[in-house]
């Protein structure tokens, strides 16, 4: 990792201005200094309630737990670390989440270390040079670094998140399909332009922390986030990837989809189109949802190309992915480097009950449930965490810098809160509207236009707090998609996020919200309009295919529109 002087740095000469007009509490540059820091070797993060193994179980035997926790022990340094991880969102930005690195490092210090803990196997397939890097070889260490404190913070939002995400069906495929419905909402596909380029031409790969606080990303980071919030409900999942080599030659595997493993079968969902790919009988409009659709499971699709063509956009469109493509697939399954680590799973050991946080993963045994599943090829690591990880390893200071640009309106402080940062925090908790709510915090990060106008603030201050304004105003208006809120969720979508700056960057998301939302409140022509308004969006195919699919199950059609008006 570069060194990161020259970021915090950049970090300090921008929050002094900040200071002179919303008088941010004192220690408040610590906490900005300490988020740049980290974010220059952030991996990744993710939780599951219960025990591990999905639906399977464990892999050791209750005897076999019993006797190995009985050799770890609680003590107060332990007792204060988990008590504030559990209340994280009591504090700002990350200054707690790395104090309760620190806890933990002081207490693994005092324990014994696992004696049969091994490196998972399906490491030995890394391709060389990420299996050296220096996540990878310190996996059986006993040292918490503030990374960890990351890892741990990113882990409990996802656990938040799915605790009311996952909505109140007890079925595994119900709470599958609603958290698939949670990323596509609240993670806006980022267009080519807007990607980060690195110097080494790659394109930078976010951790799911940023795209978490951040709420847009890649396809890929869109299946990440998404396979850790199945890991946090204990739902056994991985990518599926297709070969496009020629016939006879050295497979070229392409990730398409994701796939939740549940009785034994693969349940496929497309995180490019935003949508489960449909069962036969999978599609259906409900009064007050709008589409509610059943995914088919990898076996139906592989025998039934007709089932893939549903997704063809229209004829000179067509998917990508045909039935014979699937007779023969590659999964691929999360395994980041703090999951499997010695430390983790020794701190994984001593939770239960309210402190439930999933913090470990054995890919070797979800590999072998997964392989039982008609066509599949085989399993192994996926290597886009361990890109994401050599990614902050080679460029870390540049990485710091090209983050730090995009998170500072989320530390933009006013009084003695990062009201951004609050207001997302309480968003992934569920606390969306009240007193000490999500909305009430997002609010508070709008500051009102006569400041922004008044030209008595500096450049970069005025460019932070506007930003800060216009991603409160498109989770306000996400908060009244939810809701159901025409009034407000147009308000804010429209006039107060899309309109108020040329080529906003949330264009693609108020597009997609909009339909939603008028899906939910059953007025489909406008949902269709909605979908089918702006030809090059990123998630332009997706929502041509929804707007299709809506045509031909209510008899739908869009709106004339005339000038800027709606008929």
């Amino acid at each position: 990792m570069g060194s990161v002087t020259s970021v915090i740095s950049n970090a300090r000469n921008i929050l002094p201005h900040l200071a002179r007009s919303v008088r941010p509490r004192s220690p408040r540059l610590g906490a900005v200094a300490a988020i740049v820091l980290l974010s220059l070797s952030l991996t990744t993060a993710g939780c599951r309630r219960g025990t591990q193994g999905g639906s399977a179980g464990t892999s050791q035997t209750s005897s076999d737990t019993a006797r190995q926790t009985a050799t770890l022990h609680r003590d107060e340094l332990f007792e204060i670390a988990i008590s504030n991880l559990n209340r994280l969102y009591q504090f700002e930005g990350t200054e707690m989440a790395l104090q309760v690195a620190d806890r933990l490092d002081q207490w693994i210090k005092t324990q014994p270390p696992l004696t049969d803990w091994a490196p998972d196997p399906l490491l030995q397939k890394l391709p060389p040079d990420l299996a050296q890097l220096k996540a990878v070889k310190e996996l059986g260490e006993l040292r918490f670094t503030r990374d960890d404190g990351i890892f741990l913070q990113t882990a409990v939002w996802l656990r938040d998140i799915a605790g009311w995400a996952r909505g109140d069906q007890p079925d595994e495929l119900s709470r599958a399909i609603e958290l698939f419905d949670w990323v596509v909402i609240n993670i806006q596909l980022d267009s080519q332009e807007r990607m980060i380029q690195l110097p080494s031409g790659q394109l930078l790969i976010h951790t799911p922390w940023e795209t978490l606080l951040l709420g847009h990303g890649t396809v890929f980071d869109r299946a990440w986030v998404y396979l850790l919030l199945c890991r946090q409900e204990g739902l056994d999942a991985a990518v599926v990837a297709v070969n496009r080599a020629a016939a006879g030659a050295q497979p070229l595997w392409e990730v398409f989809a994701v796939g939740v493993l549940i009785n034994g079968e693969l349940y496929l969902f497309e995180p490019a189109l935003g949508v489960p790919i449909p069962a036969k009988d999978g599609l259906k409009v409900e009064k007050g949802k709008g589409l509610v659709i059943r995914p088919a499971t990898l076996k139906e699709l592989a025998a039934d190309d007709s089932l893939l063509r549903r997704l063809d956009a229209d004829p000179r469109n067509p998917y990508r992915v045909k039935a014979e493509d699937l007779r023969e697939v590659m999964l691929y399954v999360e395994g980041s480097p703090p999951y499997l680590s010695r430390r983790m799973e020794m701190v994984q050991k001593m939770l239960a009950g309210t402190e439930s946080l999933v913090i470990t993963a054995h890919p070797s045994e979800l590999a072998e449930r997964l392989r039982q599943a008609e066509h599949v090829k085989d399993v192994e690591l996926w290597v886009v965490p361990y890109e994401a990880e050599q990614q902050r390893e080679t460029f870390g200071q540049q990485i710091g810098q090209l983050v730090l640009r995009e998170i500072m309106p989320y530390l933009a402080p006013v009084g003695a809160v990062m009201p951004l940062w609050r207001g997302r925090v309480l968003y992934f908790r569920g606390d969306l509207v009240g007193e000490e709510s999500a909305a009430y915090y997002l609010q508070l990060a709008r500051p009102p236009e006569r400041l922004l106008a008044s030209g008595n603030l500096p450049p970069d201050q005025e460019m932070i707090l506007n930003r800060a304004k216009i991603n409160a105003s498109y989770w306000l208006g996400i908060l009244a998609l939810y809701q159901g809120n025409r009034k407000s969720a147009e308000d804010y979508f429209i006039k107060r996020t899309a309109l108020s700056e040329p080529d906003s960057p949330w264009e693609s998301g108020v597009l997609y919200a909009l339909g939603r939302l008028n899906e939910k409140l059953g007025d489909y022509s406008r949902a269709i309009t909605a979908y089918r308004s702006e030809m090059h969006l990123p998630n332009r195919y997706g929502n041509l295919v929804r707007a299709k699919w809506l045509e031909e199950l209510t008899g739908a059609k869009p709106l004339e529109i005339d000038g800027s008006s709606h008929k």
